[in-house]
């Protein structure tokens, strides 16, 4: 069974170890990756500490495109994961593939009756 972590509309999964491939996504100047950022809020989905993000569209062909992230490689000991209102997740060395979790709407549920 594969480690999956939730924080705030994010699912991280951990994945097979693999090089970054694709499009390396280069932090900004101040070295913080950022995996997401609140539209209304600000508040961010952030690593501050060394990783290497980047986004292969081939390692996401299983799922909407919309919700595919990039996936994240961990090798220099573990990194937290942190955003103002939701606890931290702590990531071990590895690679991790993040995506944004859908909101179920009322039209996506279907009620079964036995």
């Amino acid at each position: 069974m594969s480690q999956l972590y939730a924080q705030g509309d994010l699912l991280i999964e951990r994945v097979r170890d693999l090089e970054p491939s694709g499009k390396i996504i280069a932090p900004p100047k101040d070295n913080i990756t950022v995996l997401a950022e609140g539209e209304v809020t600000g508040h961010r989905h952030a690593i501050h500490q060394h990783v290497v993000m980047f986004r292969d569209d081939n390692l996401a062909r299983d799922m909407p495109h919309q919700l595919y992230v990039g996936h994240i490689k961990v090798a220099d000991g573990p990194v937290h994961l942190n955003h103002e209102e939701h606890d931290a997740i702590t990531l071990s060395e590895g690679t991790y593939r993040v995506r944004r979790q859908r909101q179920a709407e009322p039209h996506d549920v279907e009620i079964v009756k036995d």
